[in-house]
């Protein structure tokens, strides 16, 4: 049998509840009104940055592919031909103005391309600055160890032995023989060590990349190099 007294404590404390929240709700309306539109405003705020960042990214990725296009169609192109220096200016501004933006795939493929016009300009710093900046920023990525291998290139042309072969080293510490340059920084760190006259170390980097890269073109030069040590 039910328990009435129970029943009558339950419905009485239900009642008590209701009251107090009726109560509650009277005496705050304004306040409550006024944090739920707050509250409608931040959430269309939200949604409009979302859109508006979403918006940008699709445009920076739209100028990183026009501008890649630009730099091939410069570097098809003859120094003396009329418009070319002005091409040439105008590209440079828009990658400097897009690799100071936010550090996203864009960004980045914008000073890596900076870097790439330093290298070709022989202003090896600064390419050696900007390749070692993306590394930095993309590790994660195809670009990082891209970025390295041209950093430790940018490296040996300033002369910069110790450097250059601290940066292919951590290539291969950092992404393993599974990253595409894994084969060239292999063979360049056994050249430097040759070049270091450590002959013993410089064999046995040539052996690791004989055997891990047989098929490669640098696999083969380690192999004919090794015939010659």
């Amino acid at each position: 049998m039910i328990n009435k007294k129970k029943v009558d404590t339950e419905l009485t404390l239900a009642e008590r509840m209701e009251v107090s929240l009726n109560s509650f709700v009277g005496k705050n309306k304004k306040v409550l009104l006024i944090a739920l539109v707050v509250l409608v405003v931040v959430l269309v705020g939200l949604g409009i940055g979302t859109s508006v960042s979403k918006s940008t990214l699709n445009k920076q990725f739209n100028q990183i592919d026009e501008l890649e296009a630009t730099y091939a169609e410069i570097q098809a192109m003859d120094s003396e031909a009329d418009g070319y220096q002005t091409k040439y200016d105008e590209l440079l501004a828009q990658l400097k103005d897009l690799a100071g933006k936010k550090s996203n795939y864009p960004a980045l493929k914008a000073e890596y391309l900076l870097g790439m016009i330093s290298f070709e300009k022989e202003e090896f710093q600064n390419a050696l600055d900007s390749f070692y900046s993306v590394y930095e920023k993309s590790k994660e990525t195809y670009m990082g160890s891209l970025s390295l291998s041209n950093a430790a290139a940018a490296a040996e042309e300033l002369k910069d032995a110790t450097l250059a072969l601290e940066y292919y080293t951590k290539l291969i510490d950092e992404f393993g023989f599974s990253a595409a340059e894994a084969p060239k920084a292999l063979f360049a760190q056994a050249r430097l060590q040759e070049n270091a006259g450590n002959l013993e170390l410089a064999k046995a980097t040539f052996q690791q990349l004989a055997d891990q890269f047989p098929a490669s073109e640098f696999g083969k030069l380690a192999q004919n190099r090794l015939a010659l040590l």
